[in-house]
């Protein structure tokens, strides 16, 4: 019996190592390349641009995200903790533990495995092999100049060929065991081509087709939304006083290494991270969870918590107001109030922080009235 009770004291002991040990690894990303133990690397590299991650590409990019789902680039990382991979790991005289955390391996099957934490973005997976920016280059300049044109930032990504190609697919003494055909560029290139003409803007898309998963069951609106830009054609100052708002920058916040935190802190991770969790879209987005012909073509659902959230879809405020017709309500379905506002404004777990004051909404609605 002692030997029992021994037993299930060690239990709560074993629990907590291994949740601290697969915490440590989920942060594994976020630690400089000595703290994780990668070795021959000869130096870091200092990007251009902070690397993002394919979930942040993935938001502007959903069918080359697919397409690069399907090719072996997304599985490049998988052999590197294989029996194989430790055997031609020994073979070449891979002075680190294992090939995933040799720089020599790791120059063509992962990402940024040789550059400082600092040039990690908060979505940035380096398990998920050879990403976009594997052969795109780092993308932070460009998600900035997409979403902040008056920035100046140059966005330009860098062009991939058959020279970028050959850097990893040239023959290597290391591989010729696995009795592979020669690298052929054109029948390759066929296998994971991605031209922009097959994309289509994402608030196009279907929210299955974008890859939101917990979306809670919703009724279709009764009119379309057309985008707080379209708002502001009419209310110049409301839309002004709106972009000075958390609201407006509620979307980006789901990028960040907070919204990574805390989406970890449910029950599931999302696979794509916070911005693709229905759960946090609920408040941090507008009109995430509605049919895409229920969107106009100025809607954009980065924007955040925009005037529709709050207000209701505007498709029929706007049809009246350029029509002149009279409309109940002049056409928009909801007001905002305490009630509505603490659908989202409630208390969470997630959001939990010592200090923080419990909503109020007449001191909250002094900071956004309009």
């Amino acid at each position: 019996m002692g030997r029992y009770w021994r037993g299930l004291t060690l239990l709560p002991v074993l629990f907590i190592l291994a949740f601290s040990s697969a915490h440590a690894q989920y942060h594994e990303d976020s630690m400089e390349p000595e703290e994780i133990g990668i070795e021959d690397i000869g130096k870091l590299m200092i990007p251009d641009a902070v690397y993002v991650g394919n979930d942040v590409c993935r938001q502007c990019h959903e069918a080359a995200y697919q397409k690069w789902l399907g090719t072996d680039h997304s599985r490049t990382y998988v052999p590197m903790r294989s029996m194989m991979g430790m055997m031609m790991g020994e073979q070449q005289g891979v002075t680190a533990c294992c090939p995933a955390k040799s720089g020599k391996c790791m120059k063509c099957h992962g990402t940024a495995h040789d550059v400082p934490a600092a040039y990690r973005g908060p979505g940035f997976r380096m398990g998920e092999g050879v990403a976009c920016e594997k052969c795109h280059g780092p993308g932070g300049d460009h998600v900035r100049a997409m979403e902040e044109p008056q920035s100046g930032v140059d966005g330009t990504l860098g062009s991939d060929g058959e020279e970028t190609c050959m850097k990893c697919h040239k023959p290597k003494k290391s591989h010729e065991k696995l009795e592979r055909e020669p690298f052929d560029f054109a029948r390759g290139w066929k296998r994971i081509a991605h031209s922009l003409s097959m994309e289509r803007p994402e608030d196009e898309l279907e929210p299955l087709e974008l890859g939101i998963w917990r979306i809670e069951e919703s009724e279709e609106p009764e009119a379309s939304f057309v985008g707080s830009a379209a708002c502001g054609h009419c209310h110049e100052e409301t839309y002004r006083r709106w972009q000075q708002t958390a609201h407006a920058h509620a979307f980006k916040g789901l990028f960040s290494e907070m919204g990574y935190a805390r989406d970890r802190m449910g029950k599931v991770t999302t696979v794509g991270g916070p911005a693709k969790n229905g759960m946090c879209l609920q408040c941090h987005a507008t009109g995430h969870d509605v049919p895409a012909a229920h969107r106009d073509s100025g809607f954009r659902m980065g924007e955040g918590v925009g005037c529709e959230k709050c207000h209701g879809p505007g498709g029929e405020h706007v049809k009246g107001m350029e029509n002149q017709l009279e409309l109940e309500n002049l056409g928009l379905t909801s007001r905002p109030d305490d009630a509505s506002c603490k659908t989202c404004h409630r208390r969470k777990r997630s959001h939990a922080m010592p200090g923080k004051k419990r909503f109020s909404f007449p001191q909250a609605w002094g900071k956004i009235a309009h």
